[in-house]
């Protein structure tokens, strides 16, 4: 579903009543009149041209949200300096005048900061939750420092310059390139000039020092600055300080004109169609890409006429999202990929609103005109005969958007921010629920006429042959042929290929009477055990956002065993991962993934190292829904050829060259299969050989048994009542003795190695190191390896962001049990320099070593980890601190009740520096170094 932006929920609102008396309103009769900035917003311009926005603002409680924005960006820059705008975001989050280590210093503070480069802008942010005084004060000494006390020192730029080129180097080097590769041409003929990342590599390579200053003091000046800040504080006191602060920055003698940059921001849609084609060598299928480039209206909206626009095309792309689902819901669609926004963050900033078809081509000249001609009637039938139930489900989603709760203090941020930028509209909230009026005046016709002119393909359409031979290629006016065809084909109404279920139907033998042991500790877990030795941990806590009312979390674990049979173990990894992706004998797959989007509810069949999981999460209203889907797929798996064969399809795509290749995870199978020869995991030839009759046997047999299964049940609910709700499913499973053993073997975790592994589609080298080592796992040593890591990060991610841009660093527990601890070092580089990078680590590790902690460090510290240890307990979001560590705490035998009691009073009263410098100088150790290193094949 479309949804709307804030910014544009609060622009509309200025005026509305001027359009009541229309009964159906044109865009020729609306007003091109700029709406005036939200007269509570206190806005104010200094002498210096220095611009600031304060709001008062309650959602949430207590946050502050403030921002520094300079309108200098990417298209600022001169022919010599390239990158230079990104390469100066990178030095001010670090190298300010009074703030030496400012990343660090904001971190203890609990504030959340970052920046970000755009073409026409620079944004520096910082998120300030539980703000006092002192933290509302240091974020307002931040905001000045980056907006006139930037340092660039020489001797620092060899970090910033590593960060850089590592952050210009792709992860998934093939994505990376396809999307460029066909960026490049659909940008080609909008004169909206396209970035060359070779020259930005260069240009970083070779930095001029002279050059960036020239850019600092070029663009990093008052007139083009604003702060923003939004959220709880005294409007008056904030004010003065803002003027008194900022009003000491001073404009250059000759300033810059700005306009060349605003002049390339520009774009132009000629009308003309492309026809290329391009060679993919990873993934050899033939294919056809279409892109269609259009006006998107929801990026620049000054006046109503523009804000109506946006409504249109909202309304448009509602429909279209919502069929174009449906249409997917299909095994064999007329296209493969479908899309009504693809990539306009990257395109022409957002400014082009492109829409995506991508059509698997047989690799047979003969059939290719009769496949673009089915995907083309397809896109027809998807964007003819709305109907006026179409519209009014679109316009009440798009109501229920805009008749919410007051907006956000980061999306009230935004808004300000666009409209300092971009001169978009930033009217008041007050009049947004009369929304419904204005939307209620679009017909059915107007919207029709919309959707025509956006699905035209005859123009502003680029059509990229990949793979194809240029010889089986049709040319142009033949696909205009193929195009005009298909217009003109007698159009069958729309239906939705899968027929929508509202319900699941319960194949659940209720037991009514079961007999079950509940037991509740001191930390609020409540521990219920069936008749069947199913047990359950029970969780609740306090959700963090309204969102996350009555939100429950559902993760279920069995161990794997392995009884020395390797062909049945591995049906068995294939049958619990064919649930994720199968439907059920009631329904289909995409029925059932359209019922949880509808739903708002997850699902997921996986393994961890150890274990199948079942987890999902939904609203406490369809707990019923969820227990009984959860059953359908036990009791049938969807046994139809179609679905076997699109499961196969999909999961051999994991392996395929041209898979998606990103941070460190999808090499982290092949070390766990290093570690333990039998950790979870099957390749190409397990899904080529295995049959369907051999699958659904295997799966049968497999969700038959659910021997030493736990559930951990977390979220916004009380257990007393959720008990009695889940136990008529759960006291029911079906339990048996199972045979075989644990499969989870430390023995190889803590012999010395070197590993190398290569993989295909990748352009630079992956590093993961680990230094296992035995520690006694009390709990004041668990405190005390939380602040060793703190430290561990810090100085390992500051050496390593000299040559790449998001190293990892920290550790976890391998094994309490075994008491076998490791830290972990994770950075990608350019190839040929991960020796250095490995040598450079285990350099600073001893410095680490010989220099330690000292008081106002472990001081800090202290307090933040208190403050995050005590929230992450007591209170849930999108990140749920007790699922995993109540399972991690019953696999290892850890009582979790005492930790939890223990842990901050031990943190508060009984950590000293030497406690946490002892610990670093005996615990990290490089005795038993595994490195693995990861190459291009």
């Amino acid at each position: 579903m479309m949804v709307i932006s804030r910014q544009l929920i609060c622009s509309i609102c200025f005026i509305l009543n001027a359009f009541y008396s229309y009964g159906q309103v044109s865009t020729t009769k609306l007003s091109d009149k700029p709406i005036s900035l939200d007269s509570t917003v206190r806005f104010g311009k200094l002498k210096n041209g220095f611009t600031y926005y304060l709001k008062n603002n309650n959602d949430p409680k207590g946050e502050v949200i403030m921002k520094l924005i300079v309108k200098a960006g990417r298209f600022h820059e001169d022919e010599d300096q390239s990158e230079y705008a990104h390469l100066l975001e990178h030095v001010a989050i670090r190298d300010v005048e009074k703030y030496r280590d400012l990343v660090t210093l904001l971190t203890v503070q609990g504030i959340d900061h970052r920046a970000r480069t755009g073409r026409l802008f620079t944004s520096y942010y910082l998120f300030v939750p539980n703000s006092n005084k002192e933290k509302l004060n240091l974020g307002l000494n931040v905001l000045e420092q980056w907006a006139g006390a930037i340092i660039i020192d020489s001797s620092r730029l060899d970090m910033h310059r590593g960060s850089i080129i590592g952050e210009l180097r792709p992860n998934d080097a093939y994505s990376d390139w396809l999307y460029n590769k066909e960026g490049e041409i659909i940008l080609r003929n909008t004169s909206f000039p396209s970035s060359d990342r070779n020259k930005s590599i260069e240009a970083i390579k070779n930095i001029n020092i002279g050059r960036l200053k020239n850019f600092y003091h070029d663009w990093y000046r008052p007139d083009l600055q604003a702060a923003i800040v939004v959220g709880s504080f005294n409007l008056d006191s904030l004010e003065n300080i803002i003027q008194h602060k900022f009003s000491k920055l001073t404009k250059p003698f000759k300033s810059r004109n700005p306009a060349k940059a605003i002049k390339k921001f520009e774009y132009q849609l000629s009308g003309e169609n492309q026809y290329e084609s391009i060679k993919d060598s990873l993934n050899t299928n033939w294919r056809l890409d279409v892109f269609s480039k259009r006006t998107n209206y929801e990026f620049r909206f000054r006046s109503i006429k523009d804000i109506y626009s946006s409504f249109l095309q909202n309304l448009y792309e509602s429909i279209i999202t919502k069929r174009k689902t449906e249409y997917e819901r299909q095994y064999q669609p007329s296209f493969s990929k479908y899309s009504t926004r693809y990539a306009t963050n990257g395109l022409a900033s957002s400014q082009i609103s492109i829409g995506f078809m991508s059509v698997e081509l047989d690799q047979k000249s003969a059939s290719i005109e009769d496949k673009i001609f089915e995907a083309v009637k397809a896109d027809v039938i998807m964007h003819s005969n709305f109907t006026q139930q179409d519209l009014q489900e679109a316009k009440d989603r798009l109501k229920s958007t805009l008749v919410i709760s007051s907006p956000s203090s980061k999306e009230l941020s935004t808004e300000y921010e666009n409209h300092f930028i971009y001169q978009n509209a930033a009217p008041s909230d007050s009049a947004r629920k009369k929304l419904a009026n204005l939307i209620n005046k679009i017909s059915l016709s107007e919207l029709q006429k919309f959707a025509n002119e956006r699905r035209n393909l005859l123009e502003n359409t680029d059509f990229i042959f990949v793979n194809v031979p240029k010889i089986h290629i049709p040319e142009g006016h033949k696909i205009e042929k193929i195009i005009e065809k298909a217009y003109n084909t007698p159009i069958v109404k729309y239906r939705s290929p899968s027929e929508k279920i509202y319900s699941i139907k319960s194949v659940v033998d209720h037991n009514t009477n079961p007999k079950m042991n509940i037991v509740e500790n001191t930390v609020g877990v409540t521990t219920v055990t069936f008749g069947n030795n199913i047990k359950v941990l029970l969780k609740p806590t306090t959700p963090q956002s309204p969102y996350f009312k009555n939100r429950i979390e559902v993760l279920g674990f069995q161990p794997i065993l392995f009884n020395q049979n390797t062909e049945l173990y591995n049906k068995q990894l294939l049958a619990h991962n064919y649930a994720s992706m199968a439907g059920t004998g009631w329904h289909n797959h995409f029925q059932i993934e359209q019922f949880k989007r509808d739903n708002d509810m997850q699902m997921n069949f996986r393994t961890d190292q150890e274990n199948f999981l079942i987890d999902g999460n939904f609203n406490r209203k369809n707990i019923n829904d969820f227990f009984k889907l959860l059953f359908q797929y036990i009791k049938a798996p969807e046994d139809d050829i179609q679905a076997f064969n699109y499961w196969q399809k999909k999961i051999k795509e994991r392996f395929s060259p041209y898979g998606i290749k990103d941070g460190s995870n999808f090499f982290h199978d092949k070390i766990e299969k290093i570690w333990n020869p039998k950790s979870p995991s099957f390749n190409e030839k397990d899904i080529n050989e295995i049959s369907q009759r051999e699958l659904l046997l295997a799966y049968k047999e497999h969700f038959s048994n659910f021997d030493n299964y736990t559930f951990i049940i977390t979220g916004d609910f009380q257990s007393s009542e959720l008990i009695h709700e889940i136990a008529p499913y759960l006291s029911g499973l079906p339990v048996f003795e199972r045979e075989g053993e644990k499969i989870k073997k430390w023995g190889k975790r803590q012999e010395r190695r070197n590993d190398t592994l290569r993989y295909k589609g990748i352009e630079q080298s992956f590093s993961a190191l680990f230094l296992p080592v035995k520690i006694e796992p009390t709990i004041k040593n668990q405190v005390i390896l939380d602040l060793v890591n703190k430290a561990f990060y810090e100085r390992l991610v500051k050496i390593l962001r000299l040559d790449c841009y998001a190293p990892g660093a920290g550790g976890h527990w391998i094994s309490l049990k075994d008491s076998l601890y490791t830290f972990q070092i994770n950075f990608n580089s350019a190839l040929g320099n991960d020796g250095k990078m490995v040598s450079n680590s285990m350099d600073e590790i001893e410095n680490l070593k010989d220099q330690g902690i000292d008081y106002d460090w472990l001081h800090s510290h202290i307090k933040y980890t208190t403050q995050k240890f005590k929230s992450q307990i007591n209170s849930f979001g999108y990140f749920n601190f007790w699922p995993q560590f109540l399972k991690e705490s019953l696999e290892q035998e850890r009582d979790y009740e005492e930790y939890i009691l223990k842990y901050p009073g031990i943190l508060e009263n009984f950590i000293s520096v030497e406690d946490v410098n002892r610990a670093i100088t005996d615990y990290i150790k490089r005795e038993d170094l595994q490195n693995f290193l990861v190459l291009p094949e």
